[in-house]
């Protein structure tokens, strides 16, 4: 009985009973750090790493030249992985964005080469494919919206059959082969031009980042997203309309994967029904990395940003100093093992750090 009475301190005044305070208080640099380590994981520190790694190794990894390719690969990457991160918050994956990607680059070639085949002019063939290829990813993301949102259908099962769908379709289409004989104009002025030294689709890019970094912190929308990520039932509840909400995000991810056609069409100058297979896994691998949480809810632009930046200058600098693409396969394989690890962590932590607080 004293030892609980030595435990417990009386107020001067009122004399209520209160439990003192912790004789040891967490630093503010480890509040510092366990606060990026939630919002970011332990992707800044793998940046700084694999930077200094490959300067060191390879000289020519922080060249001018490497610079600026690093950052117009980084663009087609980074644009999916935003879309990728508006599916992720509402809880949702997206494995269709690489089919996306190849039915939107087959069907926009086509439609040039057809156009320009038949006396059409350039810029009247690469307006109509550009516009066919965007409406390309408006329908795939209504498809899945549709049948995410409102039917409740596994996201896994609805993007991994529309992925092979699409895929399915653009090698119809295509017959197999490449398509060839776009406008040169396309490749001009769209896949290999600047603009004061930066590449045009690097600018593309930073205006997405605008804009998907004004929608999820300063719209309604935005913030009726990560509440249907967060707590579908209690979102649902609170007045937000989860299926309008989940299908308007998964538009725009499936719009950007058809912009990505677009421009991946433009770099290469031809339409591929291959050209896309990679990203599902790329880019779940950089939005996890990134700190976005897989239960949906939980993610920033930055994270985003800097995840797609590691997985571009990873495969940069495995390439600069000749690592086997098989190698570089069993690589991004383990890092998504690891992105997976990080993200159960970090919700640990994000939980621990609430239940300290509410003490």
């Amino acid at each position: 009985m004293s030892n609980q009475l030595d435990e417990l301190t009386r107020e001067p005044r009122t004399g209520a009973v209160r439990r003192p305070e912790p004789e040891a208080r967490e630093s503010a640099l480890s509040r510092f750090f366990r606060s990026q380590f939630v919002n970011y994981g332990i992707l800044p520190i793998l940046l700084v790493v694999l930077i200094v790694a490959f300067a060191i190794t390879e000289p020519r990894f922080i060249s001018g030249e490497n610079l600026i390719n690093v950052a117009r690969q980084v663009s087609f990457l980074g644009i999916i992985v935003v879309g990728q991160m508006f599916y992720l918050i509402t809880g949702n994956y997206d494995l269709s964005n690489g089919g996306t990607v190849a039915l939107s680059s087959i069907v926009c070639a086509t439609i040039m080469v057809t156009m320009t085949g038949t006396g059409s002019g350039a810029w009247s063939a690469m307006g109509a494919g550009v516009l066919v290829a965007v409406i390309i990813g408006l329908v795939v993301g209504i498809i899945n919206g549709v049948l995410i949102g409102y039917y409740k259908i596994s996201s896994f099962m609805v993007t991994l059959g529309m992925g092979s769908a699409a895929t399915g379709v653009a090698l119809l289409v295509a017959g197999g082969v490449p398509v060839t004989g776009l406008p040169t104009e396309f490749t001009k002025y769209f896949g290999t031009s600047s603009v004061a030294g930066v590449p045009f689709p690097t600018i593309i890019y930073i205006v997405i980042i605008a804009l998907a970094y004004v929608l999820l912190n300063w719209t309604r929308r935005g913030r009726q997203a990560y509440a249907a990520g967060g707590n579908a039932s209690a979102a649902f509840q609170s007045g937000v309309n989860v299926g309008r909400t989940i299908l308007t995000m998964m538009v725009l991810g499936s719009v950007l994967a058809g912009l990505v056609g677009v421009m991946l069409t433009a770099r290469v100058s031809t339409g591929e029904a291959n050209i896309g297979i990679q990203y599902p896994l790329e880019s779940i691998i950089a939005a996890v990395i990134g700190g976005i949480a897989l239960a949906g809810g939980e993610g920033r632009v930055s994270g985003a940003v800097m995840g797609a930046l590691f997985i571009v200058l990873l495969s940069n600098g495995m390439d600069l100093i000749r690592v086997q693409s098989y190698i570089q396969d069993i690589l991004l394989g383990a890092l998504l093992v690891i992105a997976l690890l990080v993200d159960r962590l970090r919700v640990r932590f994000r939980i621990s750090k609430k239940v300290t607080a509410a003490r």
